[in-house]
């Protein structure tokens, strides 16, 4: 879902328009780039303001990844990585529902290794203001993702061969 929105973020002249209107101009570095890192501090330093970004980007979100689906239809399955899963109701478009838990050290890590620029500060912050809900209840599987990425998806097709196994 990152990538979506990063898609979204540098070719969707709406969205950028409801960004400048509701954010303002400081929020860009450019007429049509987004400053993430100020975008990221505004929203989550306050959920008014996340909820505002999320009112803007969630829809157009699940109709690029409606899009996806519909164009993917021969697969034999699509895997939806969001972790605002449920707040983005991307839920709903899914047959089954894979939690991965890992550390909150290797989400820093992650987050520190996508190459970008980021402050400890700045990454805690955007830990704890993502406020990402879960409903337990539509979990099917549940993944301790404490290792290597090599390792999640080997626990990642050891699950899809479960669910094979189900629909035989």
């Amino acid at each position: 879902m990152d990538k979506i929105a990063k898609d979204i973020y540098l070719s969707d002249e709406k969205v950028l328009k409801n960004l400048r209107n509701c954010f303002g101009g400081g929020i860009f570095y450019s007429v049509r780039k987004v400053d993430f890192n100020v975008l990221a501090k505004r929203v989550f330093s306050s959920s008014i303001e996340l909820a505002k970004l999320n009112k803007i980007m969630f829809p157009e979100i699940r109709r690029k990844v409606k899009k996806i689906i519909n164009n993917s239809l021969e697969k034999n399955y699509i895997i939806i990585d969001a972790a605002v899963l449920f707040d983005s109701k991307l839920d709903l478009l899914c047959d089954y529902i894979i939690l991965v838990k890992a550390d909150k050290s290797l989400r820093k890590k992650l987050l520190k290794d996508k190459g970008t620029e980021i402050s400890d500060e700045d990454i805690d912050l955007r830990l704890e203001g993502q406020h990402i809900k879960i409903n337990k209840n539509l979990v099917n599987f549940t993944v301790i993702n404490n290792g290597s990425k090599a390792d999640l998806y080997k626990k990642v097709e050891d699950i899809l061969e479960e669910i094979n196994e189900y629909q035989i």
